[in-house]
């Protein structure tokens, strides 16, 4: 099974991000992880770095929402505009602690693959990348 490589991690909480990082390591030891606690900063990171085409596995990226400067609403507002190459690479997962209903957002960010409730835990993040990679199979089948 073919398995994600790099993950992006945006919460303004350390310690969130430190639980993020262990567990994604633990699933996966040759994982490339990014930690932003700053949204903006995740974002320059996103342009710079993924303006290239062709990727053989999507980016899966945790984003918080609460947020102080930046929620992750306005983050997925300034995604959105990055040119579809650049969205296609990445698979999206709200990682909130909050218990809202968040199906109006959901509407509104249909490139958003889930939403998980923090912490990130071992099982769940295996369940997603199977989920994943039986999309990406099929995909690949298609054409």
């Amino acid at each position: 099974m073919k398995e994600p490589k790099h993950y992006i991690v945006v919460d303004d909480d350390k310690t969130n991000n430190l639980i993020c990082e262990f567990t994604i390591k633990s699933f996966n030891s040759q994982a490339v992880i990014n930690l932003f606690l700053e949204p903006e900063e995740a974002l320059m990171f996103i342009k710079e770095d993924y303006s290239k085409e062709a990727v053989d596995f999507p980016t899966i990226l945790f984003l918080d929402v609460n947020m102080p400067v930046m929620s992750g609403w306005e983050f997925l507002d300034i995604f959105q505009e990055f040119k579809e190459h650049i969205k296609n690479q990445f698979q999206i997962f709200i990682l909130t602690s909050s218990i809202e209903d968040f199906s109006n957002e959901a509407k509104l960010y249909p490139f958003v693959s889930g939403f998980l409730s923090k912490p990130l835990k071992k099982d769940k993040l295996k369940e997603l990348v199977e989920g994943l990679t039986e999309v990406n199979k099929t995909k690949s089948r298609s054409y």
